[in-house]
């Protein structure tokens, strides 16, 4: 989390509590989540404030989007990863991305997507 939020102030901006609580939501899940579950889980924070902060953390690189059922899923952007979503519902895993996008000599910032669905063992049975 140092690292991000030392990324938001070297563009000016400060660590907020909606900042803060959506950050720690993020940290804490290893799967993609959506802004209406984020919200859920800080009940404390209103829901346009949620997304206030995911795009601004959008807007930095600073988390990875999942489109699901037309539904953005949130999740920080650690190693590259990818997910893979259960179509019925909605249980994600990562899976690890070996390729490193730092080979790209023109770009800068460099961000990709790849959703991976299908049926997990609890839905197909």
């Amino acid at each position: 989390m140092k690292d991000i939020l030392e990324q938001l102030k070297q563009q000016g901006y400060k660590l907020t509590k909606p900042r803060e609580k959506v950050l720690e939501v993020l940290m804490h899940n290893h799967f993609a989540i959506s802004a209406q579950d984020i919200h859920q889980k800080i009940k404390i924070i209103d829901k346009a404030s949620v997304y206030r902060v995911l795009n601004l953390l959008e807007e930095f690189g600073l988390v990875n989007i999942e489109n699901v059922n037309n539904e953005k899923l949130y999740c920080l952007a650690r190693d590259p990863h990818h997910h893979v979503i259960c179509k019925k519902c909605g249980y994600s895993e990562e899976v690890a991305c070996t390729y490193s996008f730092d080979d790209f000599k023109n770009f800068i910032n460099v961000q990709h997507q790849l959703t991976l669905t299908g049926l997990c063992k609890k839905c197909s049975n």
